[in-house]
């Protein structure tokens, strides 16, 4: 059976279906996000949201739980994503977050309440989780401010640690830890 997470009116994670294909090209298409990532390619095609959308299923379908969540509006389908790493396995203490928002959706606190509720979700789900992790690129500090409301703390800095194009950039190490 599908998860399906509620976040707020309107909002909810669920899995990809091949129905969200134009919203992934059209918002993932985005300069800032491009910047701000380390995976997501430039352009985004559709062979590229074709490819995402079917990894995502097939790994739903192996695994037997979702790692990888559509940020979905009620309205406007897809406009986000959001996924836990599984560091450790579905069994270990630790994990990473990492997620992105389409433009039109930014600076509404959406993003804040995914990442809380998704957070509240993975240490109620995975009894051995301790301690979820996000790495920001130290130039984002928006998304820095994200996972301060959401109960993160800032831990470290990581220099030279992600590269993108030949280019090394440093992280901001935060991390929220079970309660």
């Amino acid at each position: 059976m599908e998860e399906k997470i509620h976040i707020r009116e309107h909002i909810a994670l669920t899995l990809l279906e091949p129905g969200d294909k134009p919203n992934l090209v059209r918002y993932l298409n985005d300069p800032v996000l491009y910047r701000n990532t380390l995976r997501i390619p430039s352009p985004y095609t559709e062979a590229d949201a074709e490819k995402w959308v079917n990894d995502m299923r097939e790994a739903y379908e192996k695994q037997g739980f979702m790692s990888n969540w559509s940020i979905r509006h009620a309205e406007h389908g897809v406009i986000g994503g959001i996924g836990s790493f599984l560091l450790m396995g579905v069994e270990g203490h630790l994990d990473e977050i990492g997620y992105w928002m389409a433009e039109p959706f930014r600076g509404q606190g959406i993003m804040t309440n995914v990442v809380q509720v998704l957070c509240e979700w993975l240490f109620e789900n995975r009894p051995a989780l301790v301690r979820i992790e996000a790495k920001v690129h130290s130039y984002n500090p928006t998304s820095v401010r994200v996972l301060e409301k959401a109960g993160f703390e800032r831990e470290g800095y990581m220099r030279k640690a992600a590269l993108k194009n030949g280019e090394l950039f440093d992280l901001i190490l935060m991390a929220r830890l079970r309660e």
